[in-house]
């Protein structure tokens, strides 16, 4: 009940931010008429008011001034479906009044007719007038606040997101729409300016009312994605919500853990163990982490004697088995023995081409000694041959094929291998990598 509370009392003062916002930004010079009107209805004859402008009206039919005007003072008057029909009268005679557009979209955002509300605000921000930019910014609000609220967080909202905030410094936003701007950015991975956004907020206030929780909540998650472990402890006791609490225990050690799992399977057994163990300093019964690495210990061990036994058995082996050449490439990539895996993988895969578990060490062997170009090659070779892969083998080709991109600097195709990576337990080391990466 009590987070309830305070969420209202935070709506409720978004609420008024939208009539000062749209009590300075959108007034000028109003016609006579409408003025007098207003006076009338202050001294009780709101009635004789919409006469006078319904006669001014029938004048001049055509007069979009005149119809937005008497809208609106229908709009004071509650007759809401009236004001409704002559701002639609107004934008069919000019597309471009952006105050009508508004209008209908706020309109219709209070009855939750989402999709013709979004119709109008975008009209209405097609038309805005560039100067003074709070006008755009209005709009900017309402579009931002509403994709927010319906969890709507496409590339659309991301523009819109951007868009307010070259207009606006971080300091100067108020809380309800910085949270909400924070929000879109983190939901599409831009952590560095969802984390200066809540930062910008809770060092406002000491409130804990929920939606300065979630702010919180927000700097703290962004903090470890951005791998910031300081950034991690700054707000968390701030976090009074159990669910999100509860969240944030289970998803940023499984975080690391997801970055420890792909970085072993790209054979960086260093990055691996450093992000398994950053998983147990979060939480140290974390036990998946303490599992694995375990096992990543494990495969660092030794293996020389095992590859000559296995050199051995092909040398002597009057029919070349390709099982033995694929053992023997993966015992040389754990070997860091990058030049004999190319050779050797190359012999299994003239032998037996329906190999993809070899292709990959072979283009991993490339990327291991710079030969980006030839590892990008196999890769490619590799998709030709197995069109339709596993989902985990597939976010692993693709998640080493955007690192072979990347070190190349083609970013444009690293982002498409990176995005093909992303899913299930890789999703988080693409989309970390996707952070990084210069356009």
């Amino acid at each position: 009940m009590k987070n309830n509370f305070y969420f209202i009392k935070f709506l409720i003062f978004n609420t008024f931010l939208f009539f000062i916002f749209f009590a300075l930004n959108f007034a000028k010079a109003q016609p006579e008429v409408y003025t007098k009107a207003v006076q009338m209805a202050q001294s009780g004859k709101p009635q004789d008011g919409l006469n006078l402008l319904k006669t001014e009206l029938d004048a001049d039919t055509q007069n979009t001034e005149l119809l937005y005007y008497t809208g609106f003072y229908l709009e004071q008057l509650k007759n809401i479906p009236k004001a409704v029909e002559l701002y639609k009268e107004a934008i069919k005679i000019d597309k471009t009044n952006f105050e009508a557009n508004y209008r209908l979209g706020f309109l219709y955002e209070k009855v939750d007719s989402i999709q013709q509300a979004f119709d109008f605000y975008k009209t209405a921000l097609l038309y805005a007038p560039t100067t003074p930019k709070t006008e755009k910014n209005t709009i900017l609000t309402r579009l931002i606040f509403l994709s927010d609220n319906i969890k709507k967080y496409d590339k659309e909202a991301l523009k819109y997101a951007n868009q307010y905030l070259k207009n606006e410094q971080i300091d100067n936003i108020p809380a309800p729409v910085a949270l909400s701007l924070a929000n879109i950015f983190y939901q599409n991975t831009e952590y560095e300016k969802a984390q200066k956004l809540t930062k910008s907020i809770l060092e406002k206030t000491n409130s804990n009312a929920y939606p300065i929780q979630k702010a919180a909540f927000i700097y703290t998650n962004c903090a470890f994605r951005l791998q910031d472990l300081d950034g991690m402890k700054t707000y968390y006791a701030r976090i009074k919500d159990e669910k999100l609490k509860l969240e944030l225990e289970n998803t940023a050690p499984l975080y690391y853990y997801n970055l420890g799992y792909v970085y072993f399977f790209m054979y960086d057994f260093d990055k691996s163990l450093r992000y398994l163990k950053t998983a147990l300093t979060i939480k140290p019964d974390y036990s998946p982490a303490q599992i694995f690495i375990n096992q990543v210990e494990g495969r660092k061990d030794d293996k020389s004697d095992v590859i000559n036994f296995l050199r051995r058995k092909v040398e002597y082996s009057k029919e070349k088995n390709a099982a033995y050449y694929a053992d023997l490439t993966r015992l040389y990539v754990h070997e860091k023995r990058y030049n004999e895996a190319i050779k050797v993988a190359d012999s299994c895969l003239r032998l037996e081409p329906n190999r993809h578990d070899v292709y990959f060490l072979e283009a991993l062997s490339n990327y291991k000694t710079a030969r980006d170009k030839e590892g990008i090659n196999v890769l490619k070779q590799l998709f030709i041959a197995f069109p339709k892969l596993e989902n985990e083998d597939h976010s692993k080709y693709y998640f080493l094929l955007g690192l072979l991109y990347k070190r190349s600097k083609n970013y444009g195709e690293a982002k498409k291998a990176f995005k093909q990576a992303g899913r299930g337990i890789f999703e988080d080391a693409a989309q970390w990598e996707l952070s990084k990466l210069r356009e």
